[in-house]
Order: C-alpha cells, then sequence, then structure tokens
C-alpha cells in the first residue's frame, strides 16, 4: 500500500512538473507574441505616421508626388524608427483627363530593431494607402445663365446695336436662359426692353446671389497667384490648356496683340482696356476681343458692350455689399455674348489651379502582415 501510494505520488508530482513546464513554455511563447505584436504595431504606426508627412509635403509642393517614386523613395526615421516610403500615381490629371479624379498609392514601410541578446532583428511593417483628390472647383459658381445678373442693375442700353446675348449651347448639356436675373421686376424690365437680342429669353432664380462671387474673388486674390494687370501688359491672358485669373485694375493697355483669353476676368471698380494693334494704334480693347470663361464686373461704375468682343461662357454682374450703387450697363455695341459649358469648366479649372487647394481623401489602407519579423 505504501509503495503504491509512493508511485502515485511520484507520477502526480511528475504530471504537475510536466504541466508547469507546458504552462511555462506556452507563457514564454504568448509573452514572445505579445513582444512581436507590439514591435509590429510600433513599426506600422511608424508606416502610418511617414503616409500623414507625405501628405503635408504634397500638401505644400505636389512636385513630392513624382519626385519619391518607388526607383527614388522618401526615407528618415520618426522617433528612432525608420521608414521608407514611394508613391505610384494611378491617376494624373496632368497627363490624362482633367476632371478625372486624380489618385495616388502610397507604400510606406515602418521598421523597429529589437534588441536580442548580442544580437538585433528588425520587423518591418508596409501600409499601402489609396488617395483621391476631386478636382478642387466648387468656388465658382453654377453658370446660370449668358449674363447673369444676382444684384441687378442700374441702367440698360442696348440701343442701335446688332449685340446679341445666347443661352442656346448646342453641344453642351443642357440650354441656359441668355439672362438669368434674381427678382421679377428685374425680369419684367428685360423683357420690356424692346432692343435686347435674347435667345432663350429672361429667366429668374431667387436664389442668385452675389456672396459665392465674392468668396470667389476674395479666395483668388488671396492666392498668390492671380495676375492683376494695371499698366501696359504684353503677356497672356492664358490658354485653352492653361487658363488663368486675372484682375484688370486701372487703365490698361494691351500690347501683344492678344485675341483671346481663357479663364477668369475680374474687371474692378473703374477699371478699363484698350488695345494696340500690330501697327500701334490704339483700339478700344471691345474691338477685338474674344474670352472664354468667366467675366466679372464687380462695383463697376460701368459695364460697357461697345465694339465687337465676344464672350463664350458667362458674364456676371454686381456689386458687394459695401458698394451698393447698381452697375450701369451699355450693350450699345456688336457684343455677343454665348452661354458655354466649355467657357465654364475653363472658369473651373483657373480657380482649381490658382487656389491649389489639394482636397486629398483616403479611399482605402492595408497592412502587410507579412512583414512580421520572426
Amino acid at each position: 500500500m505504501g509503495r503504491a501510494m509512493l508511485i502515485i505520488c511520484l507520477g502526480v508530482l511528475i504530471t504537475m512538473g510536466i504541466v508547469n513546464i507546458n504552462t511555462s513554455r506556452h507563457g514564454n511563447q504568448l509573452t514572445q507574441k505579445t513582444v512581436n505584436y507590439a514591435e509590429f504595431t510600433m513599426a506600422k504606426n511608424t508606416a502610418h505616421s511617414a503616409i500623414q508627412l507625405a501628405m503635408q509635403e504634397i500638401n505644400k509642393d505636389e512636385t513630392f508626388v513624382t519626385t519619391h517614386t518607388k526607383d527614388n523613395p522618401w526615407g528618415g526615421t520618426i522617433d528612432g524608427r525608420k521608414f521608407e516610403l514611394y508613391i505610384d500615381t494611378l491617376n494624373n490629371s496632368q497627363t490624362n483627363n482633367y476632371w478625372d479624379t486624380d489618385s495616388l498609392r502610397i507604400v510606406s514601410k515602418g521598421t523597429q530593431n529589437i534588441a536580442q541578446g548580442n544580437q538585433s532583428k528588425e520587423v518591418t511593417a508596409e501600409v499601402v494607402s489609396i488617395y483621391l483628390k476631386e478636382r478642387f472647383s466648387s468656388l465658382v459658381p453654377d453658370f446660370g445663365g449668358a449674363l447673369q445678373f444676382p444684384t441687378g442693375y442700374g441702367t440698360l442700353n442696348a440701343d442701335g446695336a446688332a449685340h446679341e446675348i445666347n443661352g442656346l449651347a448646342p453641344h453642351c448639356p443642357e440650354d441656359k436662359p441668355a439672362i438669368i436675373a434674381n427678382s421679377e421686376a428685374t425680369q419684367d424690365d428685360l423683357l420690356a426692353n424692346p432692343d435686347l437680342v435674347l435667345d432663350n429669353g429672361v429667366g429668374v432664380d431667387p436664389t442668385l446671389n452675389y456672396e459665392p462671387t465674392d468668396e470667389l474673388i476674395a479666395r483668388l486674390k488671396d492666392s498668390g497667384n492671380a495676375t492683376t494687370v494695371n499698366t501696359d501688359y504684353s503677356g497672356t491672358l492664358g490658354t485653352a490648356d492653361q487658363p488663368g485669373v486675372f484682375f484688370i485694375d486701372g487703365n490698361v493697355r494691351l500690347t501683344g496683340q492678344q485675341t483671346e483669353g481663357y479663364g477668369i476676368m475680374i474687371i474692378q471698380g473703374s477699371a478699363y482696356m484698350e488695345y494696340a494693334d500690330s501697327l500701334d494704334n490704339t483700339l478700344d480693347i471691345r474691338g477685338n476681343f474674344e474670352f472664354n470663361g468667366l467675366v466679372i464686373f464687380e462695383n463697376a461704375s460701368l459695364f460697357d458692350g461697345r465694339g465687337t468682343p465676344t464672350i463664350n461662357g458667362s458674364v456676371l454682374v454686381g456689386h458687394t455689399s459695401d458698394n451698393p450703387n447698381p452697375i450701369d450697363i451699355d450693350l450699345g455695341g456688336n457684343i455677343q455674348i454665348n452661354y458655354d459649358c466649355e467657357g465654364e469648366d475653363y472658369a473651373k479649372k483657373s480657380a482649381a489651379d490658382a487656389v491649389q487647394q489639394n482636397k486629398y481623401t483616403r479611399a482605402v489602407t492595408t497592412v502587410n502582415t507579412n512583414y512580421l519579423g520572426s
């Protein structure tokens, strides 16, 4: 009986020892996995942080995208942990359709060093994020018509001219009114004018106001990327590929024989333009000029359309709340104003390029766990 009990006790002790060894080994394995996971998490966080730093750099300078490719990655350290990052351009509006969404794939690797006795190893995590950027064009109010009156007007002269205001746009998804006003009273006054030559009539939009345009002008002026013209000027007034933003301030004389322009033109106060032809004969700019986009007369003492200019897009005439004087309008020339959705695109593109406010949105992020160190 005593021998049997001894054998039983020894068996129990051996079993308990085995259990203890297994528990200890299992505990060590759990501890090691916890350590590995913690180190991997730090490496992963480093990779995420590197992407956020990269986005800050892109917002400051978009050439960062084309500079740091797979063959020339961007690297550094964050809290002592190394990172390496590169960018793939999945779609670029500079080479593809301008209005398509830009998309970037950012691949970032973060590395955490682990000391193990006299040796060390690295745990590396790879994070891949896709970012999308819509074209920033929402500042430009939608064109409501060929000629827009968000604040009404003072007097309107359209006598004795072959002018035309046209809301019909054959290549656009929809036509717009020749003139859009913010009140029925303004509409009635326009319809009662026998000298107006209108294609597609006069529309009313009670929500039409000047505040979006006021904000647009302020943002464009603050961007530092608009051109202010206040003296003799021989430069471009924008091209179809690179439409621009132009503030006409003061008496301007165009000396480069410009015959067309693209983008946004803002004429403020009593600004005035004239044109010098190839023989240096001074002509009224109104006599030989075509602009594609948005022309804004803000607080102008007179919107004078005499001559034969053509504007494809829209003309908006209005005044700010701190300058309530209505603008007098003279269409007593051969001016032609055509609503054009392509002109609207030129205006939106010029605003997007001027403001340069990147609106990237993260679409998806994945983490490559195959890089977990052993």
